[in-house]
C-alpha cells in the first residue's frame, strides 16, 4: 500500500525536485512581462464592470469614459511610483519589505496582512469571473457559476501543488493573444459603430450628491485594476541585470498595456450603449455587440479565460513566497517557510485554495459583490508602501549633494506623495461608500490577521526567551536517578521487546505496569509474569473506571513528586501497520496516554515499535522504524 501511494504521489505531483533548482531564473522583459504582467492585464476582464455598476446606481451611464479616463489615471500614476519603488528595492519583498524596513515591524505586518486578504479576493475573483465567461459561452451553465469557480480552483490548485515549470512560453502566448484579441475587437468595433449616428445613451439626474457619489464610486471601483502592480514591484529577482531598470520597464509596459485595453472597453460598452443591467461581463457583452458572432466572442471569451486562469495561478505563487516571508519573520507559522521535495510551500498553496473557495462559495462567485471587497487590502497595502517610498527619498536627500540627483530624487518624492494622497482617497471612498457591499468584510479580516501575527510574534519572542542560553549556562545537569516504567497491557512480544530496550538503558530502577481493567486478565497476566522470571517486577494498577490513562498518569505523577530531580521513562510498545486502514484498529489508547505524559516534568515517553506482519511486507524494515509509529 505504501508503495503505491508513493508510485500515485509521483504521477500526481511528479518527482522530487533539488534544492539547487530553487533559485530564481534570470528572465529577460519579454518574458518578465507575462510571468509577472498577467495580474494587472486580467482585471480588464471585470474591471469595465466595476466602473458601470457604480454608474448605473446614480443613472449615469453617459459618464463611461470620463470616469474610465479617471481610473487610467490613477492607474498610471501608482504605475510610475511602483516603478520608481522597484528601481529603488529590486527584491521580491515587494511592499511587505519596504514597509518593515522603513516604518518598522507593526506597519510590515499591516501590510503584509492586507496583501494576504488582497491575494485571497483576487484569487476568488478571478475564478468568478471564469465563470462567469464560461456561463456567458454556454448559457445552459446559468446558476452553476460557483461549481464552475471551484473546479477551475481546484484545478489551478493542483497545478501549483505539482510545481509546474518552463510554462514561460505558454505564457508568453496567452499574454500576447489576450492584446490581440482586444486589438481586433477595438478596431472592428470602431469601424462598425463609425456608420452609425446613434448617440450614446445618457442619462439625466437632478441629485447632485446622487451623481457625486456615482462618480466617486466609479472611479474608486475602477482601481480595481492596479491589483497585480505589487506582483509585478516584487519580480526584481527574477530579471537580469539591471534588475532595477528591468523590472520597472516591465511593470510600466504591463501598466501601460491594461490602461490602454480597460479604456477600450470602457468607451466600447459607452459607444454601444452599454447599460449594465444585462448579464455577462462587460468586455463579454461588448464583443457580443462587435463581432454579433460565436466564433469572434468565443475568441474573446477563451483568451480572457486564459488570462484569468494565468494571473490566478501567479497569486497562488506571491501568496506562497509571502507567507513564507512572513513565517520567516516569525510573525506566521514557521511551517508556512518550509517547502516540500517539489520545492512547492504546499502548506500556503493549500490555505489560499480553502480559503478562497470558501470565499467564493459564500459570495455564489458574484463578480460584483467580490469587487468591492478587495480593494481595501491592495489601497492599503499602496498606501503604506508610498508613505515609506517618501520617507527613503527623504532620508536620501539628506545624504546626496549633486545637484540633478537631488532634482531627481525631490522628483520621486514628489510622485510617491500624490500616489500617496491619491490612494488614501480612493482607499477612503471604497471602505465608506462601499462599506455596507463587502468591504466591512476585507476590514475584519485584515484586523483578524494582523491580531493573529500579534499573537504569533509574541508567542515566538516567549519561546524564544525561555530555551535562550544566557552568559551563565552551563553544561546541563544529569538527573540524580533514572526511573524506568515499561506498561504491559498483555504478555506478548512487543511488551518482551519494550522490557529489553528498558533493560539496555540500565535506570535506576525497572518497573513493568499493567492497569487491571479486567480482574480475571489481571490475574492471569501475573501468573504468567511471575512463572518466567524476567527479573523486573510487575506493578497492576487498580481502574474502577476501565480507564488505562488515568491510573497511568496519576502513577507517573506520584513518582515526580515524591523526587522531583530523577526523570521518569515510560516504555510504550507500538505497532506499526502496513495498511492505512490498520491504523484505526490500533494505538489508540497508548496515543492518548503519550499525549498526556508529555505534560509532565522529567518524564520521557518512548515509543517502542513492534513490526506487525503487514508492514514487514509493505517495505524495508529500517525505513518503517526510522519513520516512526504515528499515534492515532
Amino acid at each position: 500500500m505504501r508503495r503505491f501511494l508513493e508510485r500515485v504521489k509521483r504521477l500526481v505531483f511528479g518527482a522530487p525536485v533539488a534544492t539547487d533548482l530553487s533559485k530564481p531564473q534570470a528572465l529577460r522583459s519579454r518574458l518578465a512581462l507575462p510571468v509577472f504582467g498577467a495580474g494587472v492585464v486580467s482585471a480588464v476582464a471585470y474591471g469595465p464592470d466595476a466602473v458601470v455598476a457604480a454608474l448605473r446606481s446614480g443613472s449615469q451611464q453617459s459618464a463611461i469614459p470620463f470616469m474610465a479616463g479617471g481610473v487610467v489615471v490613477i492607474l498610471l500614476l501608482i504605475g510610475f511610483a511602483y516603478a520608481s519603488q522597484v528601481r529603488a528595492f529590486p527584491h521580491e519583498r515587494g511592499d511587505y519589505g519596504v514597509v518593515r524596513d522603513r516604518l518598522g515591524q507593526r506597519f510590515g505586518m499591516i501590510t503584509g496582512a492586507s496583501l494576504l486578504i488582497d491575494y485571497l479576493f483576487t484569487v476568488s475573483i478571478a475564478v468568478s469571473a471564469i465563470a462567469e465567461i464560461v456561463v456567458f459561452l454556454i448559457p445552459e451553465w446559468f446558476g452553476s457559476e460557483a461549481t464552475i469557480a471551484v473546479a477551475a480552483l481546484a484545478f489551478m490548485t493542483l497545478a501549483n501543488l505539482r510545481g509546474v515549470r518552463d510554462r514561460r512560453r505558454v505564457l508568453l502566448a496567452v499574454w500576447h493573444g489576450f492584446l490581440v484579441v482586444l486589438a481586433v475587437l477595438a478596431v472592428v468595433g470602431i469601424v462598425r459603430q463609425s456608420g452609425t449616428t446613434a448617440a450614446p445613451v445618457m442619462a439625466d439626474s437632478t441629485n447632485t450628491w446622487s451623481v457625486l457619489v456615482a462618480y466617486a464610486g466609479a472611479v474608486a471601483s475602477g482601481a480595481v485594476m492596479a491589483t497585480g502592480l505589487e506582483h509585478l514591484a516584487s519580480s526584481g529577482p527574477y530579471h537580469a541585470e539591471p534588475r532595477g531598470k528591468r523590472a520597472s520597464r516591465t511593470l510600466l509596459t504591463a501598466v501601460v498595456a491594461a490602461a490602454i485595453a480597460f479604456f477600450v472597453i470602457s468607451w466600447l460598452a459607452w459607444t454601444y450603449r452599454l447599460t449594465g443591467w444585462a448579464n455577462g461581463s462587460i468586455m463579454m457583452q461588448v464583443s457580443e455587440r462587435v463581432f454579433g458572432n460565436s466564433i469572434g466572442v468565443w475568441a474573446v471569451g477563451i483568451s480572457a479565460v486564459a488570462i484569468l486562469y494565468a494571473a490566478a495561478t501567479s497569486v497562488f505563487r506571491r501568496f506562497a513566497r509571502l507567507t513564507g516571508l512572513l513565517a520567516s519573520d516569525g510573525v506566521l507559522p514557521r511551517q508556512m517557510a518550509m517547502r516540500n521535495d517539489r520545492l512547492v510551500l504546499r502548506g500556503a498553496i493549500l490555505l489560499v485554495a480553502a480559503l478562497s473557495a470558501t470565499i467564493v462559495i459564500s459570495q455564489h462567485a458574484s463578480v460584483d459583490r467580490l469587487v468591492h471587497m478587495f480593494i481595501v487590502g491592495v489601497f492599503t497595502a499602496i498606501v503604506l508602501s508610498q508613505r515609506a517610498m517618501i520617507e527613503w527619498t527623504t532620508a536620501k536627500l539628506k545624504l546626496v549633494t549633486e545637484p540633478h540627483e537631488r532634482w531627481m530624487l525631490q522628483a520621486r518624492r514628489v510622485l510617491h506623495m500624490v500616489a500617496s494622497v491619491v490612494a488614501v482617497g480612493v482607499l477612503v471612498v471604497t471602505a465608506v461608500f462601499n462599506f455596507a457591499n463587502g468591504a466591512w468584510i476585507a476590514i475584519v479580516l485584515i484586523v483578524v490577521v494582523v491580531v493573529m501575527m500579534h499573537s504569533i510574534k509574541r508567542h515566538y519572542a516567549a519561546v524564544k526567551a525561555d530555551i535562550s542560553l544566557d552568559k551563565a549556562a552551563r553544561s546541563p545537569s544529569l538527573p540524580s536517578a533514572t526511573h524506568g516504567i515499561v506498561l504491559v497491557a498483555q504478555m506478548h512480544r512487543p511488551a518482551l521487546h519494550a522490557l529489553a530496550y528498558a533493560k539496555a538503558a540500565r535506570h535506576s530502577t525497572l518497573k513493568a505496569v499493567t492497569v487491571q481493567i479486567d480482574r480475571g486478565a489481571a490475574v492471569a497476566l501475573q501468573r504468567r509474569w511471575s512463572t518466567m522470571d524476567l527479573g523486573v517486577p510487575l506493578v497492576v494498577l487498580d481502574s474502577p473506571y476501565r480507564d488505562l490513562v488515568g491510573p497511568m498518569l496519576e502513577y507517573v505523577k506520584n513518582m515526580h513528586r515524591a523526587s522531583p530531580r530523577e526523570a521518569v521513562f515510560v516504555y510504550v510498545p507500538e505497532y506499526i501497520v502496513g495498511r492505512w486502514w490498520e491504523q484505526l484498529l490500533h494505538n489508540r489508547a497508548t496515543a492518548r496516554l503519550r499525549a498526556q505524559l508529555l505534560n509532565v516534568p522529567n518524564v520521557v515517553v518512548s515509543a517502542v515499535p513492534w513490526m506487525l506482519e503487514s508492514a514487514r511486507r509493505e517495505g524495508p524494515v529500517d525505513d518503517l522504524i526510522n519513520k516512526g509509529p504515528e499515534p492515532q
